[in-house]
């Protein structure tokens, strides 16, 4: 069992007025202000206590080896800033979160599956998971505090917070797809101006999921045979939303591979030729939603339908040649846009990979050959590292170590970063 501390910065518990200055005709105006975030003198440090038991087992002549340890911390008083209504006066105020539990499990497996004269076969793995979950929070919190990102604002649309009763670093926002309540297909507007159909926001902060990862883990391997070696270990992340703004943007404006959804029959697009132009098409997208009662919808000799009372789907409208399919192009834009963007696949997406971390090859030189130059051991050794992704389920491939910022409540890939690989030749030798 443990207990550690941590504190803010210095004079923070003092809420004092700062001096301003005003040059006027007749010299220097003096005046005081009050911060726009309020502090408190009754500020405790955090506290987190912490307890752990492990299990370390060895059987087979240490062929097998088995290292497990489960632990649970509660962080205490956790030292938070928090929003407070403008009417107030003030934007801010520092205060003591409340309690914030982890808990979870490591298990390293080592293993020896083969061995003789000459060869060795080595094969370890790890695995670790962790559950949270935020047990009080202070009076003064109305719903949630926001970590990162923006849950009802701006450009993210999505943000991480603290909520009690869920996990530390759900993440919620205002931008999923509204829904009909008596069909449970997702609502959907037109637009005559572009003659496309796109999806409605909720307009309410919900949750989307959590960026917390289902498990981390990793795997080495290694392959001795005289005086070769071979080794070679990986990285694997599964679970935990990240949301991708390049793909996103980068979708909405044609620059990705998912902007080709639809664009053509190869990739689901549906062709028709439209009685507006006469022209034939063959990037139609017929969404699964449905109208809401008194949406006008333009028709090519300048009436407008209007829609029943009940709603009307957008397929029982195309099949009653009321309305036409959306062109791609369009119905990627508004479904990824700023503007009318709503959470979907194309950039919010659970996070797994399986990483080639590094390869490498060794040779030890022959201790009469080491002789003759002078030489105690020699070996050599090449290496790669950053090798690639066995499984990579980003959008559109991109890199998933990208998520900006090392914060544990960050889950933004907020550009398109390349990954670098690295191979070196080493050689060893002591004398």
């Amino acid at each position: 069992m443990a207990q550690v501390g941590n504190d803010t910065d210095p004079y923070i518990i003092n809420t004092a007025y700062s001096l301003g200055t005003s040059a006027t005709g007749n010299g220097n105006v003096y005046s005081l202000s009050l911060p726009t975030t309020v502090y408190s003198n009754n500020l405790k440090p955090e506290r987190k206590n912490a307890w752990e038991v492990g299990l370390d087992w060895r059987f087979f002549g240490n062929r097998i080896g088995i290292d497990a340890t489960y632990y649970k911390e509660n962080t205490k008083d956790q030292i938070m800033t928090i929003s407070v209504p403008y009417v107030s006066g003030i934007s801010a105020q520092k205060i003591n979160a409340g309690n914030i539990q982890n808990q979870g499990i490591e298990i390293a497996l080592n293993t020896i599956p083969f061995e003789n004269k000459d060869w060795k076969w080595n094969v370890n793995f790890t695995y670790t998971k962790n559950n949270n979950k935020i047990i009080a929070l202070h009076k003064n919190v109305a719903n949630y505090i926001t970590l990162d990102g923006t849950p009802d604002y701006g450009n993210y649309r999505i943000g991480s917070v603290a909520k009690v009763g869920a996990s530390y670093g759900i993440l919620m926002s205002d931008s999923k797809k509204a829904i009909d309540q008596a069909t449970g297909l997702p609502i959907l507007k037109w637009t005559n101006g572009y003659r496309s159909a796109y999806y409605q926001r909720s307009g309410k902060v919900e949750e989307v999921g959590s960026l917390v990862p289902d498990f981390l883990g990793s795997l080495s391997t290694g392959l001795t045979y005289k005086n070769w070696s071979l080794n070679a270990s990986f990285d694997m992340r599964f679970g935990g939303m990240v949301a991708s703004y390049g793909s996103r943007y980068g979708t909405a404006n044609g620059y990705t591979k998912a902007s080709l959804q639809y664009s053509s029959p190869k990739h689901g697009g549906s062709k028709w030729t439209s009685k507006f132009d006469n022209l034939s098409y063959s990037d139609g997208v017929i969404p699964e939603g449905i109208f809401l009662a008194g949406t006008k919808i333009s028709q090519p000799n300048g009436t407008m339908y209007v829609v029943a009372a009940n709603g009307e789907t957008y397929n029982d409208l195309y099949k009653k040649g009321v309305i036409e399919p959306s062109h791609a192009s369009t119905f990627n834009y508004f479904v990824n846009s700023w503007g009318q963007g709503v959470v979907n696949d194309n950039w919010v997406s659970k996070l797994n990979y399986i990483a080639l971390r590094e390869i490498s090859l060794n040779y030890r030189v022959p201790q009469l050959f080491c002789q003759k130059l002078g030489a105690n051991s020699i070996n050599l050794t090449l290496t790669g590292r950053n090798l690639g992704y066995l499984l990579n389920n980003m959008p559109n491939g991109e890199n998933p170590e990208s998520v900006r910022g090392t914060s544990a409540t960050e889950f933004r890939v907020r550009t398109f970063s390349g990954y670098t690989a690295s191979y070196m030749f080493t050689i060893n030798a002591s004398f």
